[in-house]
């Protein structure tokens, strides 16, 4: 509600909210811009991949819960690939609640990008990532924005 609260009063009262004002004014959430950060990866688009993990990561969001995030995210994208392949209904094997069936549409969308064993690999690497992090091996923005390049090269 602030969200739309801000948009009125920087509009104006009966004038057009559009998406520049929505993406320069309002505050996304993670999930939703773990969404772009995948839809660059999977368009092989690095600057803009490295541009959205930095804006999450100026506007103070922690770099472990981005790591979360986007591995759950990619677990998900696997799992589409998964039931697909054995003729499951993706909203039941994703585990979807019934306000969360909007988002099948966008995760297929973004699974087309990769390949079974480049997200399998994805996810390998993510959990490589936090371990290795966890020992002092790695700094996870470094490991972060590895794995980006990586996968946007190919």
């Amino acid at each position: 509600m602030n969200e739309i609260r801000k948009l009125i009063e920087y509009k104006g009262e009966g004038e057009t909210i559009n998406k520049q004002d929505i993406d320069k004014l309002c505050i996304k959430q993670i999930q939703a811009v773990i969404f772009d950060l995948t839809d660059n990866l999977g368009k092989k688009e690095l600057n803009k991949a490295l541009e959205v993990l930095n804006g999450l990561i100026a506007n103070k969001e922690p770099v472990q819960k981005i790591l979360i995030t986007l591995y759950n995210h990619f677990k998900k994208l696997y799992c589409i690939k998964i039931a697909e392949k054995e003729h499951q209904d993706v909203a039941v094997a994703m585990n979807l609640k019934p306000n969360q069936i909007f988002l099948v549409s966008k995760y297929k969308t973004q699974a087309k990008y990769f390949d079974e064993k480049e997200l399998r690999k994805i996810i390998d690497e993510l959990i490589n990532l936090d371990a290795n992090y966890k020992i002092g091996q790695i700094d996870l923005q470094i490991g972060l924005e590895s794995i980006l390049c990586r996968y946007c090269s190919k």
